[in-house]
């Protein structure tokens, strides 16, 4: 049993020093008296754990965990603070695609030394050469330098690069779902392919479908540590338990902070606040900085958000659980019966649902310049486990034409998470019966 160690960790730690000031290094370095002026930070801390050759492993957890440093420590990128990592066998990393590329040389030349990089020799790069650029699938483009490559046939190269490469051991962070749909497919087909071929897989992912379909084995990592450990689907579990848990310690957190708790309005008062212009849930929510934000200026989307049933604002759902989507809405001239819309897009861009007033027939009545409202969708939350983009807009018509007064597409994201799991996007909540026959 000790020949299928692939991996092993014991007591592995990685410490890393935070200075307020790039002077307060130079401060330290020099010090007569070695004074300190930094702070330490555990990114990882005391880790023991084994993996198996053919085994699948997943590591699951919130942002700045751990995952992506105990990755790289296993890459022999980052050494660790303390402790033992042995790992045996040829690694192919899928961390920062393409990190290693030189923007001067052609994808040819570029997938030569990538390859090398990564310990292969030029017969064993030739003879997979041919593999590799099928299934980056750029054409002509793989010799031409690739700094006139666009993002997207820049990854597609890296991947092909690096999943071609005849590895003991896989390492990938999040990158399974890069390109377009085929060539995601393509993606999961290797992956599948290198389970059957008995190749040590360890990969981050916030996707616990991800998990719960391919892995043996998972961990949950918490602040540096393991909060738990082994079969995936308690594993899963004790993830989802983690995000209900943190979701509701921050929202009792910040209204201590405000003195104050978000109320729901009525949806049949949305004039409420006509008059004033202020955000009112201003950092109560994460916006997607690269939204794309567009229209004509007859109106201002001012803000938008999730709330729960107690009016609280959240970015983390529970199947099963009643919610609000609001966007509070700016006009900038007098407009007849606006179209106020909501739109929910999985994160390969692929829209999964949405409404509108006009779909349900709704007259929304005149607005005068100046004027605030407050819209309300309000539904049963039956989306499938995973993360979502959501998106916002007001529209209208205007001599029989429709035009966008603003839109803001994938404004910002959100998380659901489930006590139960289903397959696809949606749970109709099926009620299973079963009946036996007597037999003849």
């Amino acid at each position: 049993m000790e020949n299928d160690i692939v991996i092993r960790a014991r007591n592995l730690t990685k410490t890393y020093k935070l200075y307020d000031k790039h002077s307060n290094r130079v401060k330290e370095a020099f010090h007569p008296f070695r004074k300190k002026y930094h702070t330490t930070f555990n990114a990882l801390t005391d880790l023991s754990f084994s993996i198996k050759k053919g085994e699948t492993v997943g590591l699951i957890g919130r942002n700045g965990s751990g995952k992506s440093t105990l990755l790289q420590v296993i890459c022999g990128i980052v050494e660790p603070t303390s402790g033992v990592i042995d790992v045996h066998g040829r690694i192919s990393a899928l961390l920062e695609l393409g990190a290693g590329f030189n923007p001067e040389f052609t994808g040819r030349e570029n997938v030569y030394l990538n390859a090398t990089i990564m310990g292969m020799s030029k017969q064993e790069i030739d003879d997979c050469y041919d593999q590799i650029a099928e299934f980056a699938d750029i054409g002509s483009f793989i010799d031409q330098p690739v700094k006139t490559y666009s993002s997207g046939m820049y990854v597609r190269l890296a991947f092909a690069v690096a999943i071609n490469v005849n590895p003991d051991i896989l390492i990938v962070d999040e990158a399974l779902s890069v390109g377009d749909t085929l060539f995601q497919v393509k993606c999961f087909a290797k992956f599948r392919e290198f389970q059957e071929k008995g190749v040590t897989i360890v990969f981050v992912t916030h996707s616990v479908d991800l998990v719960t379909r391919y892995c043996d084995n998972g961990y949950l990592l918490e602040r540096g540590r393991f909060y738990a450990q082994g079969d995936v689907i308690e594993v899963v579990d004790e993830y989802n338990r983690l995000l209900v848990n943190c979701s509701k310690k921050s929202r009792q957190k910040q209204h201590r902070t405000t003195g104050r708790k978000v109320v729901g309005r009525q949806a049949a008062d949305p004039l409420q606040d006509s008059g004033s212009n202020r955000l009112e849930w201003e950092g109560m929510f994460k916006t997607n900085p690269q939204e794309n934000r567009y229209g004509n200026g007859g109106a201002t989307i001012l803000e938008a958000g999730i709330f729960d049933q107690d009016g609280n604002g959240v970015q983390t759902m529970l199947k099963g659980q009643v919610y609000e989507f609001r966007m509070r809405v700016l006009f900038h001239k007098q407009l007849q019966n606006p179209v106020f819309a909501y739109t929910i897009k999985d994160i390969k861009g692929f829209d999964i649902t949405g409404t509108n007033t006009l779909y349900q027939n709704i007259e929304t009545g005149a607005f005068d310049k100046g004027e605030i409202a407050t819209i309300i969708f309000r539904h049963k939350m039956i989306l499938g486990e995973g993360g979502y983009l959501l998106s916002f807009g007001c529209a209208g018509f205007e001599d029989d034409n429709y035009v966008i007064y603003e839109r803001r597409y994938d404004y910002m994201t959100f998380e659901v998470i489930s006590e139960k799991p289903n397959v696809g996007f949606l749970d109709l909540e099926s009620v299973i019966s079963l009946t036996r026959h007597p037999t003849v």
